[in-house]
């Protein structure tokens, strides 16, 4: 082999490792760059959902504070309306002894007590309205401010409270449970 033969060879596998060098850099460099994009591609798509998550959260969040809130508007509302309805109520029932359907009210009252407890029941009514009553089995105390009946059975083991404050406060009541389970429908 001749000189200029032995310098082409080295000429050309000079060129050769240059090639495979460059070729190998070249798929290194592809490798590297594709890596990188499949971490930019995980690292959007992780981004995106916790984006996703913290918007639902925090979407939840303000409907869930939402309503909270309108609960307790709600809430006082029906608070209002009680009391508004409550102060009727008491005015009426401190009022009712002065009407005169109180008499009638009054003898219905003794009436149911004695179909409800037998004949021979103890009927208490208010001293104030001792003249509105002519019965003689009936016992006068003062049983409630707004007036009404309160009977016990002869043995003394049960008791009816027709009391005008006792009837006041189960129809509140029965309001008020009435209301909220309107309001939580």
């Amino acid at each position: 082999m001749s000189l200029e033969e032995v310098l082409k060879d080295i000429e050309r596998d000079k060129e050769e490792k240059k090639k495979e060098i460059a070729d190998a850099a070249s798929r290194e460099t592809a490798k590297i760059e594709k890596e990188r994009e499949e971490k930019i591609q995980i690292l959007q798509r992780e981004y995106e959902n916790r984006m996703r998550e913290e918007g639902s959260r925090l979407y939840n969040s303000i409907i869930d504070k939402a309503n909270v809130e309108a609960r307790n508007i709600v809430r006082m509302r029906v608070q209002e309306i009680l009391d508004q309805y409550g102060a009727k109520a008491d005015e009426l029932i401190k009022n009712l002894a002065k009407t005169k359907e109180y008499d009638d009210v009054l003898k219905k009252m003794i009436e149911v007590s004695r179909k409800a407890l037998g004949p021979d029941c103890i009927v208490k009514v208010n001293t104030a309205d001792k003249g509105r009553i002519s019965d003689g089995n009936i016992k006068f105390e003062d049983i409630d401010p707004y007036g009404g009946v309160l009977a016990t059975s002869r043995d003394g083991k049960i008791e009816l409270d027709l009391r005008i404050s006792s009837i006041r406060r189960d129809i509140l009541e029965r309001f008020k449970v009435r209301l909220y389970s309107m309001i939580e429908d």
